[in-house]
């Protein structure tokens, strides 16, 4: 049995910017009745070991705020270095107008990082592990009308810039893989979400579905045309006292010459723990995944999960028979009242390898 750590280490500060006492000072009834004037900052400081970084550290965090008195908004920030100098930003907004009406979405990603290639389709042997490096830029941004409430629809926008070295002369990606000498692509398409969650980062009942729709053309300067269509479908349910059940169906579909980069894959810390990030993909990926969350002490909560998926060329060539599967379970600790949690699991696949993973936020 092989051990893969990902996150070993993590200590957590939360800053109320507003009381100095802290938040462990009022009750929670009083804490919920000031959330429209305050705001928070939580910083999680990260030390991490892993085969792709060696030793590593850096800073998770997050500022939460109220622009809507509806919805709470959200700027999350993540930077990585390691002693391989290796170096990952990421910075994703979400963040809702003063009326409510409008939700500003996407993120900003600048990666100098190795990874893992295993090639293209289910059946990729481990012996195909590939090492490579990838230095890449991701801009996403998209806007959504609010509809009703709870249905929002819009548009979006994305560049990404992938720029793959260090590997093999003579190994997989030297074979004409899409996304090796294809370095940019830009795309414009359409968004549409139904959000009835009662919390967004820990929801106790509702629904969250969202459809994405993107178009990368060489009309918009991209190096290739791609259709990719991206359904995800979650399910909350309060089973009794703060015991809930959580549901994700996600589909990733794409069409044309699709970049190894950004192909629909499994693996990860959010879908289908258990298997390293981009283990198995290919142009169509089909997963389910269910997750048990209940109460141990107060602030403390535990998960049991599992989950399986399947990936294939084509959407109809896609077979629950041949599916990957992982189950799992892990902690929550909550970091501040808008039920923000420090996430600590362990995933065990049916390559009989044990994943660790430290974050903050749910994995769906």
């Amino acid at each position: 049995m092989r051990i893969k750590i990902i996150l070993s280490v993590s200590v957590l500060f939360v800053f109320d910017l507003f009381n100095a006492a802290g938040v462990h000072a009022i009750d929670q009834d009083t804490i919920k009745n000031k959330l429209q004037n305050k705001k928070y900052i939580v910083l999680v400081p990260v030390a991490f070991y892993g085969e792709e970084t060696n030793l590593g550290g850096g800073i998770s965090g997050a500022y939460y705020f109220r622009c809507s008195k509806i919805k709470p908004s959200s700027i999350q920030l993540s930077t990585v270095y390691t002693l391989k100098d290796q170096i990952s930003l990421w910075v994703s907004p979400k963040i809702y107008s003063t009326n409510g009406e409008h939700y500003y979405s996407g993120f900003i990603k600048i990666n100098h990082f190795p990874n893992k290639f295993f090639g293209i389709g289910r059946n990729t042997p481990d012996e195909s592990e590939e090492n490579y490096i990838s230095d890449d830029f991701s801009v996403l941004l998209q806007h959504q009308r609010v509809l009703f409430g709870v249905l929002m629809a819009g548009v979006q926008a994305q560049l990404n810039y992938f720029e793959t070295s260090g590997y093999k002369p003579d190994g997989l990606l030297a074979t004409n893989i899409p996304g090796v000498k294809e370095k940019f692509s830009t795309g414009l398409g359409a968004v549409l979400s139904w959000e009835n969650r009662e919390n967004l980062y820990y929801p106790s009942f509702g629904e969250f579905y969202k459809t994405s729709l993107m178009v990368y053309s060489k009309i918009f300067g991209s190096q290739f045309n791609l259709t990719r269509l991206t359904i995800d479908l979650r399910n909350y349910y309060n089973l009794r006292d703060g015991h809930i059940f959580a549901l994700q169906a996600i589909g990733d579909f794409s069409w044309g010459k699709a970049p190894f980069q950004i192909m629909p894959m499994l693996g990860g810390a959010d879908v289908l723990r258990g298997y390293y990030q981009g283990r198995y993909r290919d142009k169509a990926m089909a997963c389910v995944q269910g997750e048990y969350r209940f109460p141990i002490y107060k602030w403390l909560k535990g998960a049991i999960f599992g989950g399986f998926g399947d990936v294939a060329p084509y959407f109809d060539k896609l077979d629950i028979t041949k599916s990957k599967f992982a189950y799992g379970a892990g902690l929550r600790v909550r970091v501040n009242p808008l039920r923000v949690n420090l996430r600590l699991d362990g995933a065990y696949s049916q390559r009989k390898e044990m994943a660790f993973y430290l974050t903050v936020t749910e994995a769906f």
